[in-house]
């Protein structure tokens, strides 16, 4: 898995570790998810069709499990791969918070895949903001 200077993968005994940057919460879920691609398969992804997802949560870990998770279930059930992120908007609405993007990807048939995610996982789950700079920490079991 090669680095890149938006997220990086950190030591872990058994599954995969992964630290995203963003300088917006929107952009850190954005390279979040372009981390989980990578892990899925390193191919670059045509981009040929386009998706809408819409997401509802209780809180910023929820909504980043469950917008990871999508990705899975896309790519298991909708043989569907993801290779960029058009477009993402995040609003907290009174207790809740929000989640719009618009995904552009592939057939997941067409690729080879390097890595057989079994689930996003909520173990050691970090979302922070650090000198104007969104860190985000998930763990992938493979």
């Amino acid at each position: 898995m090669k680095k890149s200077p938006s997220f990086e993968f950190l030591p872990h005994t058994a599954d995969v570790k992964i630290r995203a940057y963003g300088s917006s919460l929107e952009n850190a879920f954005k390279n979040c998810a372009l981390a989980l691609k990578e892990v899925i398969t390193e191919i670059k992804i045509k981009p040929k069709i386009q998706k809408n997802i819409l997401i509802k949560s209780e809180d910023e870990q929820s909504l980043l499990y469950e917008f990871l998770e999508q990705f899975l279930y896309l790519l298991d059930a909708k043989d569907f791969i993801i290779s960029k992120i058009k477009k993402i908007e995040i609003a907290k609405l009174k207790n809740k918070f929000l989640l719009k993007a618009t995904i552009i990807g592939d057939k997941a048939s067409n690729y080879l895949f390097t890595n057989d995610v079994k689930a996003i996982t909520y173990n050691e789950m970090l979302i922070k903001k650090e000198n104007k700079k969104f860190i985000i920490e998930f763990v992938i079991d493979v």
